[in-house]
């Protein structure tokens, strides 16, 4: 589903930040670690994928804060009604990622079933982008779970202005208690402030704890 509603700039409370930000399209990009104790449990015991578990989460996620469903289309600002996430698998083989994509995310369980499922399919795929006819509305995610970074950075230079969201996750580790997860999220200032990245932080936070 890609419905959206076209934002009237006249009336846009953040229009001048908006044009602000625009006009020097800066980005800023945040890592947290989160506790995902509870989620590594759950997942081991309902023999779910945790990959798919987390895309599942972040997805959802980023759905409950409007600022994150912003976007460019036809040249004007829209609100998309939801993302579906695009998301990475490596290729054991050929050591080389591809990206896939999910639609139907209705609930963690039937998530895992289709993750699962696609990751067979194109199992041994040599095409970064296998899945044809990508939605417009879409967070990009990936996946680094060879690593617990502290801090995660990417620059996607050819794409101005670009309001898409970017989440990586890295490897959880054990710090004292606790499972920590690193996540690290990519905005645009324009149509997302720190305050709205807090906020993401702290729904994940709550839904990895379920």
């Amino acid at each position: 589903m890609s419905n959206y509603q076209v934002i009237d700039l006249e009336s846009f409370p953040r229009r001048n930040y908006y044009e602000y930000f625009m006009a020097t399209d800066t980005t800023f990009e945040m890592t947290v670690k989160i506790d995902v104790s509870r989620a590594v449990e759950k997942c081991k015991d309902e023999s779910i994928s945790f990959y798919a578990y987390s895309i599942f989460n972040l997805t959802k996620s980023v759905n409950k804060i409007p600022n994150l469903r912003y976007a460019h289309k036809n040249q004007q600002l829209v609100e998309w009604q939801e993302l579906v996430p695009t998301f990475t698998n490596f290729n054991q083989e050929t050591e080389l990622f591809y990206s896939l994509w999910l639609e139907e995310l209705t609930d963690y369980k039937s998530v895992d079933c289709e993750y699962k499922k696609l990751i067979k399919d194109y199992a041994n795929t040599t095409d970064i982008a296998p899945m044809e006819d990508v939605p417009p509305n879409v967070v990009n995610i990936s996946s680094i779970p060879w690593m617990h970074f502290e801090h995660f950075s990417s620059h996607a230079g050819a794409i101005k202005n670009n309001l898409t969201p970017m989440i990586t996750i890295g490897k959880y580790e054990k710090v004292g208690s606790q499972l920590l997860l690193p996540v690290n999220i990519k905005v645009h200032h324009a149509t997302v402030d720190g305050y709205h990245v807090s906020l993401f932080f702290d729904i994940l936070q709550r839904e990895m704890k379920r």
